[in-house]
């Protein structure tokens, strides 16, 4: 048995014990079995547009780009980012955004559906509507972001997922460890697309893309969105990438009416400027009568039973 091949039976026996593994364990184990393992790439061409949505939580609009994009608030990370995320350790801020796919055009929505708990049970009732900020950004060049592919769940779900797959899966049978690679990008694949108990479930996803970004110096990662039953497509990019390659071109608020199964996103405000360094939103209050649409789509909601 290779080293490499001992790491990842060593990955694979502690799936189900993460709470209780070291994540540095796992980002040496992970190191020792991805040596010479290929990679699959991606091009996300330029003009492409990322879509961010917060959660405005009794805050009626945000004011600057710095509310919207990653944290950067030193007492936030330190006191809020605490736990593992998809891609992210605890207290490291990244930007986390949804893509257009094949199966959801509105990349809104995927990024709404990976925010929000509401419109995930069944069984909620908001009738008001949640409001949540839109967040539009642009990419200004090309970037070649790791595309995780391999997992059998998405590519049952998403044709786009299916046909990258079977791209980087001819390439890889070419390959002379592709038995062993093969392995490795199927279980980090169901990493990503892995539903979590904990936030300690998180640990070999983060352990992968922390190599990939960190060490490999990757822009990035595209993956599949788990809240939407990967139908969606994620991206993940590191904070320097941000501020070099994306630009913000829109932000709007919406609510999400509720009645259990019966559901409408609905458009509210839009900023018509950005202010000085993105720093001073102008709202265009006259935009739309608010307490009427919030009474027309409560009663379009509650209709729907």
């Amino acid at each position: 048995m290779t080293i490499q091949e001992k790491a990842l039976n060593e990955i694979v026996a502690y799936r189900d014990r993460l709470d209780k593994i070291e994540y540095e364990d796992i980002k040496t184990l992970i190191k020792e079995s991805i040596r010479h393992i290929p990679i699959a790439l991606a091009k996300l061409h330029k003009g492409a547009d990322i879509d961010r949505v917060r959660l405005n939580k009794g805050k009626p609009f945000f004011t600057s780009q710095s509310e919207l994009s990653y944290i950067t608030d030193e007492k936030i990370i330190a006191d809020c980012l605490t736990g593992f995320g998809r891609a992210n350790k605890p207290h490291q801020p990244l930007f986390y955004g949804a893509l257009t796919s094949e199966r959801i055009k509105e990349n809104r929505t995927t990024a709404y559906v990976e925010t929000s708990t509401l419109i995930r049970d069944n069984d909620a009732v908001n009738t008001e509507g949640e409001l949540f900020t839109l967040s539009r950004w642009r990419t200004n060049k090309e970037l070649v972001v790791p595309e995780i592919v391999f997992s059998e769940n998405a590519i049952k779900e998403n044709p786009q997922t299916a046909a990258a797959f079977q791209k980087y899966y001819k390439d890889l049978m070419q390959e002379p460890m592709r038995e062993l690679a093969l392995r490795q990008l199927q279980l980090f694949s169901q990493e990503f697309a892995r539903k979590t108990r904990s936030h300690h479930d998180y640990k070999i996803a983060v352990a992968y893309a922390d190599l990939l970004m960190t060490e490999g110096n990757h822009p990035g990662i595209l993956y599949p969105s788990v809240q939407t039953g990967y139908q969606g497509q994620n991206i993940v990019l590191r904070p320097d990438i941000v501020d070099k390659y994306l630009t913000l071109t829109k932000v709007s608020t919406h609510r999400m009416h509720k009645n259990k199964m019966n559901a409408t996103m609905a458009n509210y405000y839009h900023a018509k400027g950005f202010g000085e360094n993105n720093s001073n939103f102008e709202w265009d209050l006259k935009e739309c009568d608010e307490p009427t649409l919030i009474k027309m789509w409560s009663e379009h909601v509650a209709d729907l039973v």
